[in-house]
């Protein structure tokens, strides 16, 4: 992994990648040469060194290159030389054959040329102001090395390939245990963290106090999780967690999941107030868990502090993803348990009253308090992958969190495309007052639907049933808000709408469900579907004038139709009826056959789900 500039208890500007500065090189006794050009090429890095004859380079004042080396055999491109010292004979770089040999290698990367003469070969002599004098016909070279800013290098008789070569591994491959060494002991720090299951902001506590500077874990929809080391440094965890989060299309776009460290400007009013993120990616299994964030205390930061904190993003960013993955799974065991509780709950499904006993003294559930129970469903919780699946598991936890109280026991539940929510009126004990607990309800959920609107649309539909006790009472409440929400659908009713607003329905439970009921319902309604009609059926027309109390104008704007055509269908109604459909028992007897209708519809769409609680629903 890359760490540039790495400089680690006093291991001075090395990198992760073992690439030692010049300048750094220099300072070694062996290195302790005559610069005479290409000063400006000081702050490159060197990883290696190898002997020009290694390189391959073109046949320039007697040079023979290799058999085979790249350029000089013709065979493929040169090679590239980033990060290579090249240890050259001092000969090759006199006269004008010199100039073209140092634009060569400059031109293929090469890090810095150290031009190297033998004991008993020509050496060049030292002149004024700093620079070599040119006995041996340097300055064509020293030009080059100028204007490539390629650093030239005149080495000591001792400073042979062999010793330069040891030196510069030696450097390089102590670099490289250095900063391994580092890495295993953040590791391990955090580690100890993570064993302990102290959590995520425990996990950010302990990345700010190893780096020294705030820190900010957040998931994969740009929700911060948890901060930390904000705290006099005049940063707002909440603003840059909005500026992020407005980036995180773009970091998608442009890096995607398994991109590594990102190094980001957020800029607030103008440069005077920019702020610099280290962000680290959290990746398990492939799947983008969140990101890490380390907002660097000044810009441009000191290299040493740069360069560890690029090591601890990498690690905490590793340790944070495994804590969060524990979480997760952890919560969807939570999440699975309450879900098949309710769902228990909500079809009256235990083997035995010692089970429900068991299951309720588990989850908190009073068998003998009052419980009512609210549905919430929309387009947007119909399954169509594992996004929409995360999407209901947050929704539930936000449903679940609506109105919290210490009183008041809550449980939410996704069951098929629904949102269940199971929500306490009134303690064990407690008289029923039946006003207080309507209120309750309608509060709670028009409140349930605020929370969940901005989450679901503007389709969401939120229906309750009446309190009742125990677990039969949850069972007989969760039918009604099922056969509630079936009537809000097919007579547009408002989106927030309990079993109680539907109180006609309610009333004709028993008849809906009776032969004699849905024979009536069926002898009235068919007369009606028999006739068909181009501009719409006969039933359509005759409802929409019994809405509107029989006022023919107004049935026909909500129609779309003209007078004259309502009054030719009203006609075509009352010849099928056999009836006057302008007389109130008529249009009485159709308003009750088309509730019945409607309500036996709902009611057969939920039997093969669930059917009507008995009386005798187990109760411990």
């Amino acid at each position: 992994m890359a760490h540039p500039h790495l400089t680690i208890d006093g291991t001075d500007g090395i990198d992760g990648n073992g690439h030692v500065p010049i300048r750094t090189l220099l300072a070694e006794p062996l290195l302790r040469g005559r610069v005479i050009g290409g000063e400006a090429g000081l702050g490159r890095t060197a990883s290696w060194c190898l002997p020009l004859s290694e390189v391959g380079h073109h046949a320039i004042s007697g040079a023979t290159p290799r058999a085979g080396s790249g350029a000089a055999s013709g065979e493929g491109p040169p090679r590239d030389l980033s990060g290579v010292a090249v240890h050259l004979p001092l000969a090759t770089l006199t006269g004008e054959s010199g100039e073209g040999l140092v634009a060569e290698l400059a031109g293929r990367g090469a890090a810095a040329l150290l031009a190297w003469s033998p004991p008993d070969g020509p050496a060049a002599q030292e002149g004024p102001a700093g620079r070599l004098a040119d006995p041996a016909g340097l300055a064509a070279a020293t030009r080059a090395a100028d204007a490539a800013g390629i650093l030239l290098l005149i080495l000591p008789a001792e400073a042979d390939y062999r010793a330069v070569s040891r030196l510069v591994g030696q450097k390089a491959l102590a670099q490289t245990s250095h900063v391994l060494e580092y890495s295993t002991r953040v590791h391990r720090a955090l580690a100890e963290v993570l064993a302990r299951g102290s959590g995520i902001p425990a996990m950010a506590r302990a990345i700010t106090g190893l780096s020294r500077c705030p820190v900010m874990a957040m998931d994969a929809d740009g929700e911060t999780l948890a901060c930390a080391g904000f705290d006099g440094t005049g940063c707002d965890p909440e603003e840059i967690g909005g500026l992020l989060a407005e980036r995180l299309p773009d970091l998608r776009d442009r890096y995607g999941t398994a991109a590594g460290l990102i190094e980001l400007d957020l800029r607030r009013e103008g440069p005077a107030h920019a702020t610099h993120v280290l962000i680290a990616p959290i990746v398990v299994g492939g799947e983008l868990y969140g990101r890490l964030v380390l907002i660097e205390p000044s810009w441009p930061s000191d290299e040493h502090d740069l360069a560890q904190h690029r090591v601890i993003a990498e690690h905490g960013a590793t340790l944070t993803g495994s804590e969060m993955l524990r979480q997760r799974s952890v919560r969807a065991a939570e999440e699975r348990a309450r879900g098949d509780f309710v769902e228990a709950l909500a079809h009256g499904r235990f083997a035995d009253p010692h089970e429900l006993e068991a299951r309720a003294r588990h989850h908190g559930f009073d068998t003998a308090g009052r419980f009512a129970v609210f549905a919430a469903t929309a387009g947007a919780l119909l399954p169509a992958g594992r996004r929409d699946e995360r999407r209901a598991a947050a929704v539930t936890r936000i449903a679940q969190a609506v109105e919290p109280s210490a009183d008041r026991w809550t449980m939410a539940a996704a069951v098929g495309t629904f949102i269940v929510v199971i929500r306490q009126v009134a303690a064990a004990g407690a008289a029923a007052d039946p006003l207080a607990e309507q209120r309750a309800v309608a509060q709670f959920a028009q409140h349930l639907h605020r929370s969940l609107r901005a989450h679901l649309g503007d389709d969401l539909r939120v229906t309750s049933g009446r309190p009742g006790r125990g677990a039969a009472g949850v069972a007989a409440s969760y039918y009604e808000a099922r056969v509630a929400m079936g009537l809000a659908r097919h007579t547009d009713a408002s989106p927030v709408c309990g079993y109680d607003d539907l109180r006609v329905y309610a009333a004709l439970k028993e008849v809906a469900a009776s032969a004699e009921g849905r024979a009536f319902a069926r002898e009235i309604l068919e007369s009606l579907r028999r006739v068909h009609s181009q501009s719409g059926d006969l039933e359509q027309v005759v409802i929409a004038y019994i809405r509107s109390a029989g006022n023919l104008n107004a049935a026909a704007r909500t129609l779309k139709l003209h007078r004259n055509t309502m009054l030719y269908k009203l006609d075509r109604a009352s010849r099928a009826l056999r009836m006057d459909i302008r007389s109130a028992d008529t249009q009485f007897m159709v308003w009750l056959a088309h509730h019945i209708d409607t309500l036996a519809a709902v009611t057969g769409a939920l039997s093969d789900e669930l059917s009507p609680p008995a009386d005798d629903v187990l109760v411990p």
